[in-house]
């Protein structure tokens, strides 16, 4: 995960409608990069849309927030967005089948690593 370096340790509230919760710049820095907060600066925020069937774009968090937060490595982050996703057209059995046979996989790389 990338350092984060913020300009001002100042403390952002919220709009006057909102609850008032405040949070540090950095704090809101990091949740800008995760994708969680989006800034109209920063353009079209691509995680409002999908391409395909996967419903992703319906939820805050998006698995690719959890990847770069938990430096996930390639299989461990299948693995997320395989328990994540509701795929139309795939039934929740043929997800964890496939979670099944990716952790098999990996499983079977690990034993020859050690």
């Amino acid at each position: 995960m990338s350092d984060f370096d913020p300009v001002e340790s100042e403390v952002l509230e919220s709009p006057s409608n909102s609850v008032g919760t405040k949070i540090s710049w950095e704090l809101y820095q990091k949740l800008k990069y995760l994708g969680i907060v989006h800034d109209e600066k920063d353009g079209v925020d691509i995680r409002n849309f999908n391409i395909g069937n996967s419903n992703y774009s319906k939820h805050i968090i998006q698995p690719w927030s959890i990847w770069i937060d938990w430096d996930l490595n390639a299989w461990d982050a299948d693995i997320v967005k395989r328990v994540l996703r509701t795929k139309q057209g795939e039934s929740r059995i043929m997800d964890y089948e496939k979670i099944i046979h990716d952790c098999n996989e990996r499983i079977r790389q690990l034993k020859y690593e050690n």
